[in-house]
Protein backbone atom coordinates (compact mmCIF):
# COMPACT_ATOMS: atom_id res chain seq x y z
CA UNK A 1 0.00 0.00 0.00
CA UNK A 2 1.77 3.56 1.05
CA UNK A 3 5.27 3.71 2.98
CA UNK A 4 4.94 5.29 6.11
CA UNK A 5 7.44 7.89 4.70
CA UNK A 6 4.07 8.99 2.58
CA UNK A 7 2.59 10.05 5.59
CA UNK A 8 5.16 11.50 6.89
CA UNK A 9 5.07 13.06 4.02
CA UNK A 10 1.69 14.56 3.74
CA UNK A 11 2.33 15.54 7.60
CA UNK A 12 4.86 17.90 6.28
CA UNK A 13 3.05 19.65 3.87
CA UNK A 14 -0.04 20.05 5.65
CA UNK A 15 2.69 21.66 8.51
CA UNK A 16 4.03 23.80 4.94
CA UNK A 17 0.88 25.38 3.79
CA UNK A 18 -1.95 27.03 6.02
CA UNK A 19 -4.48 26.48 3.34
CA UNK A 20 -3.96 22.61 3.21
CA UNK A 21 -3.62 22.35 6.64
CA UNK A 22 -7.35 24.74 7.04
CA UNK A 23 -8.96 21.88 4.12
CA UNK A 24 -8.31 18.62 6.03
CA UNK A 25 -9.00 20.13 9.46
CA UNK A 26 -12.44 20.99 7.61
CA UNK A 27 -12.99 17.55 6.30
CA UNK A 28 -11.36 15.91 9.65
CA UNK A 29 -14.34 18.20 11.35
CA UNK A 30 -17.00 17.42 8.99
CA UNK A 31 -16.67 13.30 9.35
CA UNK A 32 -15.45 13.05 12.70
CA UNK A 33 -12.06 11.55 11.72
CA UNK A 34 -8.58 12.47 12.97
CA UNK A 35 -6.06 14.54 11.07
CA UNK A 36 -4.41 11.38 9.95
CA UNK A 37 -7.66 9.63 8.90
CA UNK A 38 -8.17 12.56 6.44
CA UNK A 39 -4.80 12.21 5.59
CA UNK A 40 -5.08 8.39 4.49
CA UNK A 41 -8.78 8.84 3.24
CA UNK A 42 -7.38 11.04 0.23
CA UNK A 43 -4.48 8.61 -0.41
CA UNK A 44 -6.79 5.46 -0.69
CA UNK A 45 -9.01 7.66 -2.21
CA UNK A 46 -6.37 8.60 -5.29
CA UNK A 47 -4.97 5.17 -5.19
CA UNK A 48 -8.60 4.29 -6.81
CA UNK A 49 -7.83 6.35 -9.62
CA UNK A 50 -7.03 5.68 -13.30
CA UNK A 51 -3.61 6.35 -14.16
CA UNK A 52 -5.51 9.22 -16.44
CA UNK A 53 -7.39 10.40 -13.21
CA UNK A 54 -4.22 10.15 -11.48
CA UNK A 55 -2.59 12.28 -13.70
CA UNK A 56 -5.27 14.73 -14.11
CA UNK A 57 -5.17 15.51 -10.35
CA UNK A 58 -1.88 16.00 -10.31
CA UNK A 59 -2.10 18.49 -13.48
CA UNK A 60 -4.85 20.16 -11.27
CA UNK A 61 -3.40 20.15 -8.02
CA UNK A 62 0.26 21.34 -9.35
CA UNK A 63 -1.82 24.53 -11.28
CA UNK A 64 -3.42 25.36 -8.06
CA UNK A 65 0.34 25.67 -6.93
CA UNK A 66 1.54 27.56 -9.63
CA UNK A 67 -1.55 30.18 -9.28
CA UNK A 68 -0.55 30.27 -5.74
CA UNK A 69 -4.06 28.95 -4.49
CA UNK A 70 -2.04 26.20 -2.24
Amino acid sequence: MFPSSSVARASTAIGVSPIIKEIVQKQAHSTRLTLKEVILMGMLAIDKLDDQGRQDLADKVHQMQVNGEI
